[in-house]
C-alpha cells in the first residue's frame, strides 16, 4: 500500500478522534459535571473546559503522548489539534446551523 495513503488514514483517524474528544469534553451532557467542577475551581479551568479550540490543544498534547503522533513533535500535534478542533467544530457548527452569519 502506497505510504501517503496510510499517512493520509493515519491522520485523518487522528484528526477525528481529536475533534470528537474535544467536542465530548466540551459540549456534551455527559461532562457537564465535569464541566462544573472545573467551573467552581477557577473560571478559567472552566472556561477551558468549555472552549473547543483549548481543548483541542490539550487532546493534541495528550494524544501525541499516549497514542500516536500526527507530526511527530508534542507541541505541533498540540496546534495540530487546536487547529482541527477548531475547524470541524466551526463546520459542524455552520452545518448545524446555529450561526447563519458565518
Amino acid at each position: 500500500m502506497d505510504t501517503s495513503i496510510v499517512f493520509f488514514h493515519e491522520f485523518l483517524t487522528w484528526a477525528l478522534v481529536c475533534f470528537g474528544t474535544s467536542f465530548a469534553i466540551t459540549h456534551s451532557k455527559v461532562f457537564t459535571p465535569v464541566r462544573a467542577v472545573a467551573e467552581k475551581v477557577h473560571p478559567m479551568v472552566g472556561y477551558f473546559f468549555n472552549c473547543p479550540m483549548c481543548m483541542g490543544f490539550w487532546v493534541g498534547l495528550l494524544l501525541n503522548l499516549i497514542w500516536i503522533s500526527a507530526t511527530g513533535m508534542l507541541i505541533l500535534d498540540g496546534f495540530l489539534g487546536l487547529a482541527v478542533s477548531w475547524i470541524l467544530y466551526c463546520i459542524s457548527w455552520r452545518l448545524a446551523l446555529h450561526d447563519p452569519g458565518m
